[in-house]
């Protein structure tokens, strides 16, 4: 049985592609160790890198039937890292903030409670996107959840970057609007979503 250093990109991605597990199992072996270290370096945490890594190769494998094994692979796997680090750190820094926030205002002191509180002001935000326009919608999914540049976002969707600007400008304002949040937790809410 070939090693994973053995055997090419192209090929791991056309076996991933093609859903072979075993293929998977060569990739993560192959770029594993490597997107691990190169999270580390930024989230200086053993266990937060751990976490990270394996949302990627989870992306990987959601998205494996758009695997191009023409492109480069190992290209791909790092773009994924670092949207994941950069989402992984703005998540961190919101918790923080919230958290901070939470503990200089008494009605919040419960941790319990700032949970609570903190789901209801992501469901709130998850409601509104959903009363979005379709195309809204998608645009500011694929900005927002997956990390999209407005230039990728128009490619995939065939739609012009002007488009792109303008659709996610008109979703940020209508949650701006319609979200019911004191005005220290909206900034907060603002911060991870917007």
């Amino acid at each position: 049985m070939k090693k994973a250093s053995e055997i090419d990109d192209q090929e791991l991605a056309r076996s991933v592609r093609l859903g072979s597990k075993e293929g998977f199992r060569l990739l993560y072996e192959k770029y594993g160790v490597k997107i691990h270290a190169f999270s580390y370096s930024y989230l200086k945490s053993e266990h937060d890198a751990e976490e990270l890594v394996q949302d990627v190769f989870l992306k990987i494998w959601d998205k494996r039937e758009t695997l191009d094994e023409t492109a480069n692979i190992r290209s791909f796997i790092y773009k994924i890292a670092v949207n994941s680090i950069y989402d992984f750190i703005r998540r961190k820094n919101v918790e923080r903030a919230f958290s901070d926030y939470s503990a200089s205002t008494k009605s919040f002191s419960d941790e319990t409670w700032q949970e609570v509180v903190f789901q209801d002001m992501v469901s709130q935000i998850e409601g509104l996107v959903l009363q979005m326009p379709e195309q809204r919608r998608q645009i500011f999914k694929l900005s927002k959840e997956q990390g999209l540049s407005n230039d990728e976002i128009a490619a995939k969707l065939s739609l012009s970057k002007r488009t792109v600007e303008n659709q996610l400008y008109r979703a940020t304002a209508f949650l701006k609007q319609n979200l019911v949040l004191d005005s220290t937790l909206a900034t907060l809410v603002f911060y991870l979503f917007c």
